[in-house]
């Protein structure tokens, strides 16, 4: 049959079949004895021809990304402390990423289990296994490529490692097989990084051995991996996963929307783990501000991720909520899938890691967490009402409604919250509604106007005026604001330990800052709290502080000594 498609690509197959022949008949049958110039020019010759056969679309590209893989382990196995061994490194990474990427696109790979290859025995099936992961073989639904990962604009800085093997995004898809499913988004992200460990005897023209066999590393808790003759520190990406998950959910574009369209979003509110729920492990749950979402904690998750022992203790959440909701609502949201988290990890309140839960909240969401660790006796309901709740006429459905709303106890296994510039006593004068931010941004929330409406009209004089006009974010920064001064006074459960980390702007020396632009370093600060660090950072940038990483670190280490 006469072949078809480009001649470079039809060249290409010959060659990578000729010289395998070629080196077989050479009966070179140890790594040892290889030439590792020429061994190395093979290598990256099948690399560069690869290339050409990638952009051509033909499908040998994968075959000859092997092939490449396969000769620069073994000039890395032949001299692994060489002079040529960092480039022998280079090729053999850069092949593997390449033959992954074209198996992916060419359906030759099932990341659960097996990669399909031409081997020097013809086409053959190359075992894949799964090392290190708190995510199960099962999980693997597919590969991308982090190279090709969309910017995420919440990250700042690079969480990668330059060492061995070719990382990889790796794909969960969310069947909501099991009540935990749901703590975890629609389609997940993870890293991964890929390791090719070829039989050198049967590619170097021996009688063989145990076959090819193609490793996957989980790098957060694999940091060094053995090769011939070396150990060296496992590559790794651990921006890209979060980079995919953060355009997955629509991140930038959902934060705004949930401030300017908050009743698209009622329904959206969402409590969601970066990994399988592992018991044992503290929870740490991030509460974003106004107009923003989880990812506004890249950095600082990805850095506590990073830090020695981190993951031996702990594990990471988001909650996302709608900023432009009635606050007491978005409150009584969150309380809620507290509890269902509880529900469904710890129905029984024996996970001591569980119930030593912490929460981090920046600006508006540091009083969202305000709200889970008080108790609200009849503060909040005085505000709107001057009949007691139970006196009122209403149905059982919107007595639990208004319940929820306005009367709670501390969520029970939270048993920390740390406040980044978080307003407790409101924003600078500048900063405030109607001064940096657009009051027509702050008309009333419309979650609760038909609630309201009801109540009223069953209840005529028992509702005040105030139940009409209860703010949202926004208008939750308003210092004069009775709910949030009512906030402010609330003394914070006293099993619930509290630290605060204030930003003092990066050009003014923090012993004469009054503020990080937008929160005044006394309103940042509370009464009580275990410690009170200031930070040279603005508003906008204390997330992504390297002096916070430390500071939020250091809490954490002496969180989990308890």
């Amino acid at each position: 049959m006469q072949e078809s498609g480009p001649i470079d690509v039809r060249i290409a197959r010959r060659t990578f079949l000729a010289t395998t022949a070629s080196l077989a008949l050479a009966g070179t049958a140890r790594a040892g004895s290889v030439d590792v110039g020429k061994t190395l020019a093979r290598a990256d010759g099948s690399r560069r021809r690869a290339h050409l056969a990638e952009h051509a679309g033909a499908k040998e590209c994968i075959d000859l990304y092997y092939e490449g893989a396969v000769f620069a382990y073994a000039a890395l196995a032949a001299d692994p402390c060489g002079p040529r061994s960092n480039r022998a490194l280079g090729v053999y990474n850069a092949s593997l990423a390449g033959c992954l990427r074209a198996a992916s696109r060419h359906r030759a790979i099932d990341p659960r289990s097996h990669l399909i290859v031409r081997g020097p025995g013809g086409v053959t099936s190359v075992p894949v296994v799964h090392r290190g992961f708190v995510w199960s073989p099962a999980d693997f639904h597919g590969l991308l490529d982090p190279s090709a990962s969309p910017r995420n604009p919440s990250n700042f800085r690079d969480h990668s490692r330059v060492g061995v093997g070719a990382p990889q995004v790796v794909v969960r898809k969310n069947v909501r097989a099991t009540p935990e499913d749901a703590f975890l988004h629609d389609p997940m992200f993870f890293p991964a990084t890929a390791v090719l460990r070829p039989d050198l005897n049967a590619w170097l023209g021996g009688a063989g051995g145990p076959g090819d066999v193609l490793e996957f590393h989980d790098p957060l808790r694999v940091g060094r991996i053995d090769m011939p003759g070396s150990n060296g520190p496992l590559a790794a990406d651990f921006d890209a996963p979060i980079a995919y998950l953060e355009r997955s959910t629509k991140g930038l574009e959902s934060g705004w929307s949930g401030l300017l369209n908050p009743s698209q979003d009622v329904n959206r509110a969402f409590l969601g783990l970066l990994e399988p729920f592992q018991p044992g492990k503290i929870p740490v749950i991030f509460v974003h501000g106004l107009y923003d979402t989880p990812y506004t904690f890249t950095d600082l998750m990805n850095g506590l991720r990073l830090r020695p022992g981190f993951l031996d203790r702990y594990q990471i959440a988001g909650y996302r909520y709608a900023t432009g909701l009635t606050f007491l609502h978005s409150a009584a949201l969150f309380r809620r899938d507290l509890h269902n988290f509880q529900a469904t990890f710890d129905p029984s309140q024996a996970d001591p890691g569980f119930q030593d839960s912490v929460l981090i909240g920046h600006s508006m969401g540091g009083l969202q967490v305000k709200l889970q660790v008080v108790s609200s006796g009849d503060a909040f309901w005085d505000l709107v009402s001057c009949r007691p709740l139970g006196a009122l006429a209403a149905t059982d459905r919107v007595r639990s409604t208004l319940g929820s709303l306005f009367y709670f106890d501390p969520v029970p296994f939270v048993r920390r919250a740390i406040f980044l510039a978080t307003p407790h006593d409101g924003l600078s004068a500048a900063a405030s509604p109607g001064g940096v931010l657009s009051e027509r941004l702050t008309r009333p929330p419309q979650d609760l106007k038909n609630l309201a409406a009801q109540v009223d009209a069953d209840n005529p004089g028992a509702i005040r005026p105030y139940m009409h006009d209860l703010p949202n974010s926004i208008g939750m920064l308003r210092r004069r604001e009775p709910l949030h001064r009512t906030l402010r006074d609330l003394p914070i459960a006293p099993h619930v330990r509290y630290n605060t980390v204030a930003g003092t702007g990066r050009f003014i020396p923090p012993a004469i800052a009054r503020g990080d632009g937008i929160v005044p370093v006394k309103s940042a600060s509370l009464d009580g709290a275990e410690t009170q660090v200031l930070v040279p950072e603005s508003h906008t940038t204390i997330n992504t502080s390297q002096y916070t990483l430390v500071e939020v670190d250091r809490i954490l280490r002496g969180h989990a000594a308890g």
